[in-house]
């Protein structure tokens, strides 16, 4: 059986996809070792503890913009940085695929 012409490039962009995708998560929905184990992926080291404050703050109030993070109690400036957290569409995330400073529409 032969697949069709369009079915072969559609399965490389889905492989690609995910593996874009395989390090993203959201502020505002990730466990807190969802977030450490996807940070270390990527080569930076986010403290459990912090994971747990964020995970602690967002009980009260939703993350939409990327300052919110910064007030997270053991929060550094230099972390913030290497996190780049990206407002999407009413959320917050963490996606180390994106150009930085650049906002996803």
């Amino acid at each position: 059986m032969r697949l069709p012409r369009i079915v072969m490039p559609f399965l490389a962009v889905c492989l690609i996809t995910a593996q874009a995708y395989a390090g993203s998560f959201s502020f505002n929905r990730a466990s807190a070792k969802k977030m450490v184990h996807d940070c270390a992926e990527e080569g930076i080291t986010l403290p459990l503890e912090i994971a747990l404050a964020i995970v602690e703050a967002r009980s009260e109030k939703r993350f939409t913009r990327s300052e919110e993070l910064i007030s997270i109690p053991g929060m550094t400036e230099d972390l913030f940085i290497l996190l780049d957290p990206i407002e999407e569409e009413n959320d917050l995330v963490f996606n180390p695929n994106a150009l930085p400073g650049m906002k996803s529409y």
